[in-house]
């Protein structure tokens, strides 16, 4: 299986994996639907910091370690699923992705998305 990631719950930001060069977007904390919560490095195969947490990979809810603020599970949206599987998009996109630190809706996600990651 290849690389597979999801945007961030709170900033519809993409999860990158930690070899992309950008810590801001690969720091996560993982939220998990019975309760639990791992953080770290994404790696970009369903690993946060050295634990697996793809078992139940479509309830996973993944949040961007410096938007963190002690949230549960059931206080967050969902992680939508990130186009390029958090690898596969242009260092502008994730140039803008820094720039503008959060994006409002998935709706904006998408916008930038398909302007900027040269897909």
């Amino acid at each position: 299986m290849g690389f597979f990631s999801k945007t961030c719950a709170k900033t519809h930001l993409p999860v990158v994996h930690n070899m992309r060069g950008y810590p801001e977007l690969c720091n996560v904390v993982a939220l998990l639907k019975d309760g639990g919560k791992v953080e770290g490095e994404y790696d970009g195969y369903g690993n946060v910091g050295g634990i697996d947490v793809a078992g139940d990979w479509d309830s996973v809810k993944l949040i961007l370690s410096r938007s963190y603020d002690n949230e549960g599970y059931d206080e967050v949206g969902e992680s939508g699923r990130e186009d390029a599987q958090g690898h596969f998009m242009s260092d502008k996109f994730l140039d803008h992705c820094i720039k503008v630190g959060s994006f409002k809706s998935r709706k904006d996600y998408d916008k930038s998305f398909k302007k900027l990651a040269d897909w």
